[in-house]
């Protein structure tokens, strides 16, 4: 087991229902994740220069901020760096390219080369790119009301694959912040990027836990979310994965016009109430 994501990981691994995706535990060497977790950025470094900042709000510091700052230690500068790498685009072909190429038949076509030929680049880097990568230091801010950061929804139509590293910190007791694992009961149809968790049941449930890793090919199809958070002082820390094509590479299917004011009423219970969509059977 190395210190980078996939170096354990093989492609059959991969779950292909309801969509591609992988969740794994441990990926990290334990002695090289303690040290990544006891040199996490502490809170006050997210809300520097924020004159204030909502309840389980998301906070992100990108890649290119991070691989060159004394400030965060050479232990994560160097896991950044490659995670934004060339060498980490081959891993990710190498476990998730077959399931890139089921998903996006005519990617490569439009891109004009292999997914194994594309040139990656970090994301705000100069230049330009087949493949733009981007890693991210997130938190979760603590709650006051019972409530889902972000509910069942789709990622930007350019990107490709997504992936979490939950980082869980110690003495963390609070409860939810799962990340659900969705499919549609029917055809696919969207308000926004946000599906109505009324039209979805829930496939799979992913414990935030410390050293847990899930990452998934991302299309319209790959909808997921994460569980509600009742009150807590707790911060949810994790890393956010993320590959970019210069181009969208789908189309997201837009719901009926009659239905968007009742969808409108339901996201706003979502947000209020923390509600979540019923498992599936």
């Amino acid at each position: 087991m190395g210190k980078t994501l996939l170096a354990g990981v093989a492609p059959n691994q991969v779950t292909t229902q309801p969509y591609a995706h992988l969740v794994a535990d441990g990926v990290l060497p334990k002695a090289f994740y303690n040290k990544l977790a006891a040199d996490f950025p502490k809170p006050e470094r997210f809300t520097r220069g924020l004159e204030k900042f909502d309840s389980n709000q998301a906070i992100r510091i990108r890649a290119i901020d991070i691989m060159n700052n004394p400030e965060f230690s050479a232990e994560w500068r160097e896991f950044f760096r490659y995670h934004t790498s060339q060498e980490f685009w081959a891993d990710i072909v190498r476990v998730f390219g077959e399931q890139i190429r089921t998903t996006h038949p005519n990617l490569e076509q439009r891109a004009g080369k292999k997914l194994e030929d594309w040139v990656a680049t970090v994301r705000g880097a100069d230049g330009q790119a087949d493949i733009v990568l981007d890693a991210q230091f997130v938190v979760n801010t603590p709650v006051t009301r019972m409530s889902s950061v972000r509910p069942a929804h789709v990622d930007d139509e350019d990107e490709i694959w997504a992936g979490l590293l939950y980082m869980r910190a110690d003495g963390d007791t609070s409860q939810g912040g799962n990340l659900d694992i969705y499919k549609f009961k029917g055809k696919p149809a969207f308000g926004g990027h946000y599906a109505p968790l009324s039209n979805v049941t829930v496939e799979n449930s992913v414990a935030y836990a410390a050293n847990r890793f899930a990452s998934f090919v991302n299309s319209p199809d790959s909808i997921h979310g994460v569980t509600p958070r009742p009150p807590t002082s707790a911060y949810r820390r994790y890393i956010n994965f993320i590959a970019l094509t210069p181009f969208k590479a789908f189309t997201l299917p837009v719901m009926p016009l009659h239905k968007q004011f009742t969808f409108w009423l339901e996201r706003r219970k979502m947000k209020s109430h923390g509600v979540r969509a019923r498992t599936g059977t």
